[in-house]
């Protein structure tokens, strides 16, 4: 088996050594599977569960596709609950970079805040990129074609280059990317309405018809192009220095939400007017590294520079029409969202590497975030629809700017009391601020509301401890125990209109009410263990989580959302991984998850239940992948397959848990590879979801709202057959 080394304690360790119930996807096994995006590896992960939610993308709002993924481990779900790392820097979770030259990824179960600061309570997912080599050339490029069924055609190309520009002193590493995902979905419009809307949700079309009719297929194609460089110095007249500049862009634009309707096997979107859905992402990362090894240690020094702007375009007309003004006919209504979010971040630490019993990680970190977001809600013919009531078509326009900064000291030390006992204690000590402006206006709004130099301000010192207590019994089999706090910072609510008073009343709230910090604490017992000599490795975990003071969104019935404090709520569940390679060129890997996540104690404020399950969140979960590689004379022949299972779980995003929820039902998931590979060549034939199942990763949260009777679903691709073609220099 193959010996996996990560950095998930900011040093350099074996997998089946760490002390941290934690999973490892390796760069080779990324491209063995063909995997491209987070979704294509996450499946693989016992206990992390994907879905979609407010504010789920760390940036602390949620809007139409671009930031409502949510991710959870061990059932910690929420905004700012998992810490997304690219490389040593936090990035928004709804970030998806391409798995282009990744040299591993690996996910770390439970809090990890001692290390990796206040968005990682329920645990840290990291994509750690690859260096340029000074040593040597290496080029690569791969071209794919595939087949979507109720889609069509898409394509992928890459490439990297390796070039050592001094040897041994300076080189450039280059990948660039370009690829399109057909829409699976037609869009109609001008037409008869759906027949399963109930009939008090349908109006007539405006005085004199539909401005137009007809259909587009392909709705929800996405285009995606990036390019990454960075640069290796390492001189070799200062021995043990590097400095590593890297900038890394993508961009994504789709023409469309791709979202199933009513079920999740509707295609078909039926609208009133040609307006459509669109998404466009763009982000840039800048960053740089610089590393001096010494003789008892290493300092590692960092500063990264992220840009993003997330656009959506929601097509809200029925809701609209409907719900926010009760007129007699449809009009337009395109709902623009767009989020910026300016980060810089710093670190600098020092990884000791000493002769004696006590080793320890030392460091201080600070971040600087600012996020703008900007709603433009302009509906044509909307005061000509209310009899020149509203003396604009401008209904509502919002200005929400905020900031978080966080300053923070962190230490963890090991001692080595025995040969084989050691103990490990750390601690992070943050400072945590945060302050937003909202502002917005229009008929919608009933005005103008919260002055631009309204600032709401909140600020916190927390503390994030760990201890950790490991035994070897040989170099084999090793025991581990770990206690550890994890936190978030508390923040503000925007002002909302005051069509929601009544609303808020109801659950003891007041207009722009701030809300707490979290915490939790967790404990887990966990064991790694080699047989066979070293044909098959386990790991596994059994934990428990308490949680109090849970911040949690609420969705308020006149169709806005805002953050109060639940009570508390216990996870508890088990986490059982293999790597097996008992017979000649078959390897195995079995992942199994199990969570149980429940509120306890329910407030008034956060229309909780007590006994709900966590949002989004699948009691069983688990993967079973396999490669068998067959040598024939000058060439391999392989074959490769994944199995995927999520279970059901319950979605609060649209229905409020004294409702009952959302049923989000299990689903699972086969991929199949075959091909060849002869020296630099390779030429893979391959078939994903290979039954055709339609899985329901999520319902969408609208920036409008969602109409009565008609959720939309994020579900998985459907089959999809293609060919990879693959050449290494």
């Amino acid at each position: 088996l193959e010996e996996i080394v990560v950095t998930a304690q900011r040093r350099t360790e074996k997998l089946q050594e760490v002390p941290i119930s934690m999973s490892a996807v390796t760069g080779a096994t990324l491209e063995n599977l063909g995997a491209k995006n987070f979704n294509d590896y996450a499946g693989s992960i016992p206990n992390l569960a994907i879905s979609t939610g407010s504010g789920a993308g760390g940036n602390g709002s949620a809007f139409g596709v671009t930031s409502t993924r949510a991710v959870a481990i061990r059932g910690v779900a929420g905004n700012n609950t998992t810490a997304f790392y690219l490389n040593d820097t936090p990035v928004p979770l709804s970030l998806d970079p391409r798995a282009v030259d990744i040299d591993r990824v690996e996910v770390l179960r439970g809090p990890q805040g001692t290390l990796f600061g206040a968005s990682s309570m329920g645990g840290t997912v990291r994509l750690v990129t690859r260096d340029p080599n000074t040593e040597k050339f290496s080029a690569k490029l791969e071209a794919e074609g595939s087949h979507v069924n109720k889609g069509g055609g898409g394509y992928s190309a890459s490439g990297m280059l390796n070039v050592p520009l001094i040897q041994g002193n300076m080189a450039l590493r280059v990948n660039a990317f370009s690829s399109f995902d057909p829409g699976l979905y037609t869009r109609t419009w001008g037409m008869a309405q759906d027949p399963r809307l109930d009939p008090v949700n349908v109006l007539p079309y405006p005085p004199g018809g539909p401005p137009s009719v007809g259909s587009k297929s392909h709705v929800g194609s996405e285009q995606a192009t990036g390019v990454s460089a960075s640069l290796a110095i390492t001189p070799q007249a200062v021995q043990g220095l590097s400095i590593t500049p890297m900038f890394m862009y993508q961009h994504s634009k789709s023409n469309g939400y791709p979202l199933a309707d009513f079920t999740p096997n509707d295609f078909t979107q039926t609208r009133q007017f040609n307006l459509g859905d669109s998404v466009a992402d763009k982000w840039t990362f800048t960053g740089l590294t610089a590393k001096q090894e010494l003789k008892y240690g290493r300092i590692v020094a960092s500063g990264t520079y992220f840009y993003r702007r997330a656009e959506d375009i929601e097509d809200t007309s029925d809701i609209n029409a409907l719900y926010f003004w009760g007129i007699p006919y449809y009009v337009p209504a395109p709902l623009l969202n767009v989020l910026f979010t300016k980060t810089y971040t710093q670190e600098v630490r020092f990884e000791s590497a000493f002769a004696g019993p006590v080793q320890f990680v030392f460091g201080y970190f600070h971040s600087h975030s600012d996020r703008r977001f900007f709603e433009i809600y302009n509906s044509p013919g909307l005061d000509a629809a209310t009899g020149g009531a509203l003396g604009t078509d401008l209904q509502y326009t919002q200005n929400t700017p905020n900031t978080d900064r966080q300053k923070a000291w962190f230490i963890d030390t090991t001692i080595k009391l025995t040969d084989k006992l050691s103990v490990t204690a750390g601690l992070r000590r943050a400072h945590l601020d945060h302050e937003g402006a909202y502002t917005a206006t229009g008929p919608l709004n009933g005005g103008v509301s919260g002055p631009p130099d309204t600032w709401a301000r909140h600020g916190e010192n927390q503390n994030a401890p760990r201890f950790t207590g490991k035994y070897q019994f040989s170099n084999d089999h090793m025991l581990y125990v770990s206690a550890a706090k994890g936190f978030r910072i508390g923040g503000t609510n925007s002002v909302v209109p005051s069509i929601c008073d009544q609303d808020l009343a109801n659950l003891g709230l007041k207009n722009g009410e701030a809300f707490k910090s979290d915490s939790l604490w967790s404990y887990e017992i966990g064991s790694k263990n080699s047989f066979a000599d070293n044909r098959i490795r386990t790991r596994a975990a059994i934990y428990r989580i308490n949680w109090k003071g849970i911040q949690q969104t609420v969705f308020l019935p006149c169709t806005f959302i805002i953050t109060a404090n639940s009570g508390a709520a216990r996870s508890k569940g088990a986490e059982f991984e293999m790597d097996a390679a008992i017979i000649e060129h078959l390897t195995l890997n079995l992942a199994l998850g199990y969570e149980d996540a429940r509120i306890t104690q329910a407030t008034q404020s956060s229309n909780t239940v007590i006994g709900q399950s966590l949002t989004g969140v699948p009691k069983w979960s688990g993967s079973l992948t396999a490669q068998y590689v067959l040598p024939l004379a000058e060439r391999n022949v392989f074959l490769r397959g994944q199995w995927e299972y999520t279970g059901d779980r319950k979605s609060y995003t649209n229905v409020a848990p004294s409702a009952g929820g959302r049923d989000l039902p299990s689903y699972h998931n086969l991929n199949l590879r075959g091909g060849v590979q002869q020296g630099p060549w390779e030429a893979t034939l391959f078939i994903n979801n290979v039954f055709d199942k339609r899985g329901v990763i999520g319902d969408l949260l609208p920036e409008g709202a969602e109409l009565e009777g008609r959720p939309r679903w994020f579900v998985t691709r459907p089959r999809t057959i293609g060919l990879s073609l693959k050449r290494e220099f």
